[in-house]
């Protein structure tokens, strides 16, 4: 078993614990010295909306208030979280001006829907490609509209936050930590008093954060967490999954029946509505070849024991399981799951057997893009209609009540991560942007109504209605003539006027052995 040990953060006041010290994140200082800088410049710039909405962008958590279903909360990894109370017809920033960027998860008490914790600091590890980091926990007690910082300042990336169901006081929450680094302050961390103390309940080593944390609905004292030990160049043989009988305060590690060792990966987790001794575990186990590392285990017995739920290999995350591993079941009938991966993949059979998810997508605001967007991070189930879905995924927000058969795609907030922007010389200048898995796009320097949809088109886009738009130029002399980029060295030159182009990437001489290779940027 392991003991709880104390740790209390509040702004620079640190306690030294039992493994290590609340280290005030640099990050903090940073936008110290920006809201300084910002309140004695001279220039005074203001800032309007541009857009482009149509598009969308990453949704790194969804939430949504199971009473008012019109309102919900949807955080992108680097662009803010949102908010509408209107169904989605209109959406307003609600975490302006703080000090982060970056959102792991978010997560509304059940028991009381106006507390709402935000943990800062993305959750998908990226090896290819900057990961914004943040500045610990937050909750609000007015549903938003303004917001207490919670410490866990070191934590850096948060995997996940689970309030008690009856509760909205008592909260855990999985601390990924540095994601290229070490540090001791990673593991779960429990609340007894809404945040304004800490209880480091699991902590394995530096190397070794917590991923997900499950909080039974009929059973709060039971929880299900994972550890994923996934610094650079470390094996994973810390990786594994704990229980927790007395409501998080201490934990076993359950073994029995789960892969172990080098290679065990990212574990998401999810636990029967009814019953607490059933579970599911989505392992990514890179014992395995990549593309069929997606595992699925599940427990009748409470953790005790553990069997894989399916003979056929599952391809819904292939090669890219430390960016996805989320699982989800059904709160109405037990057997039904749910994997996020690459695909959003549904079984009705307990793991058995799967199929991936798609169905009809509709868009707010018209769009190019058809089908439903790959690279899945978070599903929301409505717990009293569990025909009621809320995914976010790399192409944006996605709400559906029919199980998926048919989806809405809320492409009207104006979020995006772009990787690059540049304009052309013309007057008036168009703005060119390459944006994470959004492809490239392309609109006028003119401010956007949210009202109505914006002027802005794709340059390009896959044939999965997305892909990396990189770094873009236009002919100084020629703004017909168009530069782009995409993902692994994909060069490519546009005739805009004959909506035409050809590949440009080098390539070696016939008479020189080898390939070129390249950056995913």
């Amino acid at each position: 078993m392991i003991s709880a040990t104390r740790i209390i953060c509040f702004g620079i006041f640190v306690a030294i614990y039992s493994t290590g010290y609340c280290q005030r994140s640099p990050l903090l200082a940073s936008y110290e010295e920006y809201m300084s800088m910002k309140e004695s410049t001279p220039f005074g710039l203001e800032w309007i909306s541009l857009g482009p909405v149509v598009n969308s962008a990453r949704v790194e958590a969804v939430q949504v208030d199971p009473a008012h279903p019109g309102t919900m909360y949807v955080a992108f990894g680097s662009g803010n979280l949102w908010k509408t109370t209107n169904g989605g017809q209109a959406w307003d920033p609600i975490f302006e001006n703080m000090p982060a960027l970056g959102i792991g998860d978010i997560a509304l008490a059940p028991s009381n829907p106006e507390i709402l914790y935000v943990g800062t600091g993305e959750s998908l590890k990226k090896a290819r490609n900057f990961t914004m980091p943040g500045t610990g926990v937050y909750r609000s007690e007015d549903a938003g509209e303004s917001w207490k910082h919670l410490g866990l300042e070191d934590s850096w990336h948060i995997g996940e936050i689970a309030v008690h169901p009856e509760n909205p006081d008592i909260v855990v929450v999985a601390v990924l930590g540095h994601f290229w680094s070490t540090n001791v302050n990673r593991g779960l961390y429990r609340t007894e008093d809404g945040g304004d103390s800490w209880q480091h309940v699991l902590y394995i080593d530096e190397n070794t954060g917590a991923n997900d944390i499950v909080i039974s609905p009929s059973n709060p004292e039971i929880m299900y967490a994972s550890m994923w030990e996934n610094n650079p160049g470390i094996s994973g043989r810390n990786s594994g999954i704990y229980k927790s009988e007395d409501g998080g305060v201490h934990w076993k590690h359950v073994t029995n029946g789960l892969p172990d060792g080098k290679g065990l990966g990212r574990i998401g987790l999810s636990v029967s509505y009814q019953n607490p001794a059933k579970a599911y575990a989505l392992i990514d186990n890179l014992s395995k070849d990549k593309r069929k590392a997606a595992e699925i285990y599940k427990t009748e017995d409470g953790g005790i024991s553990w069997k894989k739920t399916h003979e056929e290999d599952f391809l819904f995350f292939p090669g890219i399981g430390w960016y996805f591993a989320d699982i989800y079941t059904s709160p109405e009938d037990d057997e039904q799951i749910y994997g996020l991966g690459v695909n959003l993949a549904f079984s009705n059979d307990g793991g058995k057997s799967y199929s991936k998810m798609g169905g009809q997508v509709n868009h707010y605001f018209p769009s190019a893009a058809q089908g439903l967007h790959l690279d899945h991070c978070e599903l929301w189930i409505n717990p009293t209609n569990a025909n009621h879905l809320v995914l976010g995924n790399d192409g944006g927000l996605y709400v559906s009540f029919d199980q998926g058969l048919s989806w809405m795609h809320y492409n009207n907030i104006p979020a995006g991560e772009f990787y690059d922007i540049t304009i052309d010389n013309q007057d008036p200048y168009i703005i060119y942007g390459g944006v994470q898995d959004n492809a490239t796009v392309y609109g006028p320097a003119k401010e956007w109504d949210q009202r109505f949809d914006d002027e802005w088109q794709y340059l390009w886009i896959d044939a999965w209605d997305g892909g990396d738009g990189c770094v873009t130029q236009v002919d100084p002399t020629d703004p017909n003539t168009v530069y782009f980029s995409m993902q692994n060295g994909s060069v490519r030159r546009k005739d805009m006027k004959a909506d035409t182009s050809i590949s440009i990437r080098p390539k070696l001489p016939e008479d020189i052995k080898g390939k070129l290779t390249f950056n995913f940027i």
